[in-house]
């Protein structure tokens, strides 16, 4: 079973970085959209919200758009939420080192790395700490 969430949770990704085929509408040879297609369109379709940099090195805003953002910005695969709260309390309180070993080796639906292969444990940890910070006191931050 985790073989094939990783597998869809992949693909997704890939096909969300893929160009799309903008020349070209024929609709009628197309076959309808599996909800995998639905959910990589929602993403593709969304803008990023504003990200706060207080909570945020400066170097790591890049690579939460291009890896965390693609999932947690919209909740995909049941992705909490950058910014909520009540989402990420429970994951919280399993503490960072646990936190920081999902995303370095993948969990459940998340793919190994967080797709950022880049990113040190240090990095894990304020892209964890960004996303699981409550909008509203980013905002009081500033």
């Amino acid at each position: 079973m985790s073989k094939v969430l990783l597998i869809a949770t992949l693909s997704m990704f890939v096909l969300a970085c893929s160009e799309t085929d903008s020349g070209k509408n024929d609709s009628a040879q197309q076959p309808p959209e599996t909800a995998h297609e639905a959910a990589v369109k929602e993403v593709e379709t969304q803008p990023v919200t504003e990200l706060d940099p207080v909570h945020l090195p400066e170097n790591l805003l890049d690579t939460y758009r291009q890896t965390c953002g693609t999932c947690h910005e919209r909740g995909v695969i049941n992705a909490p939420k950058t910014g909520d709260a009540t989402a990420w309390s429970p994951r919280m309180a399993q503490g960072m080192d646990a936190l920081v070993a999902h995303a370095r080796d993948g969990f459940k639906a998340m793919p190994p790395a967080g797709l950022c292969y880049s990113c040190s444990d240090e990095d894990y940890e304020h892209l964890i700490r960004f996303m699981a910070t409550p909008q509203a006191e980013a905002e009081t931050a500033r």
